[in-house]
């Protein structure tokens, strides 16, 4: 119980500071979205959470506007090396420092997140890959984070079995101290 309580005002504490500080940047982001193709700024998605359960998240569009209107959901071919044609110029630099990311301090903000965590994925490709890949589920155990064990060793739903390795251990050693640890190696 008390580890919960310290992550979860670790992570209110740290995405209110997030908010206030990275303000100015998230301006700078908008405008250079707007200026590009002058689409929305913003776009949401439905990611799954603790249990299977769905919630909402922000991020700043990196894509052309509508990407997925006649292909669906799908996994970026960035993910797997290659080049996604959707994704923006801005959108490229975005991806590549993660700053498309930012607005999903709101949903840690709201507890629908954490900082560190199994990133969370859009039900429609948990669906297909749990098709594949046995006790995928088990990530559903702990609340879905920014950063994880996965994306600081560069692991991707493109390879789901690692990825599920990375979460899974994860799941049974989180504790405070190794949050840190992940928080440390992300932002080096």
């Amino acid at each position: 119980v008390q580890d919960y309580s310290l992550k979860r005002g670790f992570d209110v504490a740290f995405s209110l500071v997030g908010l206030v500080v990275l303000s100015p940047v998230m301006l700078g982001i908008a405008v250079a979205i707007k200026m590009e193709d002058s689409g929305s700024i913003l776009y949401s998605q439905e990611r799954t959470a603790v249990f299977g359960e769905t919630f909402d998240i922000c991020k700043f569009r990196s894509m052309v506007e509508n990407a997925e209107s006649e292909i669906g959901a799908k996994i970026s071919d960035e993910d797997r090396g290659g080049v996604d044609r959707r994704v923006t110029r801005v959108g490229q630099v975005l991806r590549q420092t993660h700053l498309d990311e930012i607005p999903q301090l709101w949903s840690v903000l709201r507890g629908d997140m954490s900082v560190v965590g199994p990133r969370p994925e859009r039900p429609e490709l948990d669906t297909n890959i749990q098709t594949d890949i046995n006790n995928w589920q088990k990530r559903w155990f702990v609340r879905p984070g920014l950063t994880g064990p996965a994306q600081i060793n560069d692991v991707t739903s493109a390879d789901p079995e690692l990825k599920l390795r990375y979460d899974l251990k994860y799941v049974s050693d989180q504790s405070f101290q190794y949050d840190l640890k992940i928080i440390i190696r992300q932002i080096w």
